[in-house]
């Protein structure tokens, strides 16, 4: 399992990671359980696009579901290390109709790698669409509208749209942050970016938990 947990950058997680952590650890998918701090361990991060630095990510434990949960901070994503903001600005200068050669260009990566950020946070958009609306709806308490798009780019569009009107309505600061708002929402459900919950590969811990 997998959670987000609002964190507004790198810099002020690497001063206090704990700080961003709940108190205690909750199970995604029976509240009744308890689960522990169990370990963590460290993930390659580049901020700036050129120099890695290691973020730890912590885990807990619920023996009930024999199930690990990672606390991710909102700003990085799973599989990735540029910041969730860069695959967020390619998409959207994507949809804005810019190349992919100049959204590469401008940020110092190979075209085929950006190509393939955006073919997956499409992909992805197709199947988190339907679940994330109705989340986002049941935030701000309107009625629901009827969704007729079959288009990856179009579907992409309006789920960011969607995003926009929840951010502007509970005032979330980052607005080039909304798939980690997207995250924030998904109660473990789902990523915006990043493989389907439930495929994520072992980890080597490193060290213990906190506390």
């Amino acid at each position: 399992m997998r959670e987000t947990v609002v964190c507004p950058n790198e810099q002020e997680y690497l001063k206090n990671p704990k700080a961003f952590l709940p108190t205690i650890p909750a199970c995604l998918n029976n509240p009744a359980h308890r689960p522990y701090w169990n370990t963590h361990w460290e993930k390659r991060f580049c901020p700036d696009h050129v120099h890695a630095i290691w973020i730890p990510i912590f885990n807990a434990y619920c023996e009930e579901c024999h199930e690990t949960i990672s606390y991710w901070p909102e700003f990085a994503l799973p599989y990735q290390r540029e910041p969730l903001e860069t695959y967020e600005q390619a998409l959207i200068e994507h949809l804005q109709g810019t190349r992919t050669s100049e959204i590469a260009a401008r940020i110092g990566y190979d075209p085929r790698t950006v190509s393939r950020w955006i073919r997956l946070i499409l992909t992805q958009s197709m199947v988190i669409i339907d679940p994330a609306i109705r989340r986002i709806l049941s935030l701000i308490v309107i009625e629901a509208l009827p969704l007729s798009t079959t288009n990856a780019k179009e579907t992409a569009s309006l789920l960011l749209a969607w995003l926009r009107r929840l951010a502007e309505t509970v005032r979330f600061p980052r607005l080039n942050r909304l798939m980690g708002l997207c995250n924030l929402i998904a109660e473990g459900k789902w990523d915006l970016w990043g493989a389907v919950l439930g495929k994520a590969k072992s980890r080597v811990n490193r060290a213990p938990a906190p506390g």
